[in-house]
């Protein structure tokens, strides 16, 4: 893909950081140890599909930059997020929960930049002694299309997106 998956996980960052977590695209522990808040590093951990239609066709659609027709390919697919939640040694681990749960509130109630959550998950607060760090996951199952726009052209896969609908 080109980097359509990449786009939403960081769209769920920036949803995250717009209802009050330091929220990034996931790293490492090293990063996360600079920190002096709970942070949320988050990453798309699992991406399950299953076929959208006949072969996968859609149907026809314009494409939004040149107004030309094509034709629509997709697949219907959960994707799972996981966010580690990363707090430091001081905060302790109230603070790695407080920041867990604000992030399950926002996913559960907003969606995950534009997919409808089917599940949210929270895993045990857990010392890692070799980091210095509090660390709680979470994990996020949505609903989703997986959808590309064929080249009239060459044929070729184009506009790769993820897309979803909250109701």
């Amino acid at each position: 893909m080109n980097g359509a998956l990449n786009a939403w996980r960081d769209g769920v960052a920036e949803q995250l950081r717009q209802a009050g977590l330091n929220a990034v695209a996931a790293m490492d522990c090293a990063a996360a140890a600079r920190w002096r808040e709970a942070v949320a590093a988050v990453a798309v951990s699992k991406v399950a599909c299953a076929s959208g239609g006949f072969q996968d066709y859609l149907g026809v659609g314009k494409d939004p930059e040149t107004g030309r027709e094509g034709e629509v390919f997709g697949r219907r697919a959960e994707l799972t997020l996981a966010l580690d939640i990363f707090a430091p040694r001081d905060g302790g681990g109230d603070a790695c929960r407080k920041a867990a749960e604000a992030a399950v509130e926002c996913l559960a109630w907003r969606g995950a930049a534009g997919l409808p959550a089917l599940e949210v998950r929270m895993g045990r607060v857990e010392f890692l002694e070799r980091d210095g760090l509090y660390r709680q996951e979470v994990a996020c199952r949505c609903g989703a299309w997986l959808t590309a726009r064929a080249d009239g052209d060459t044929g070729a896969f184009t506009d790769f997106e993820v897309k979803g609908r909250m109701e």
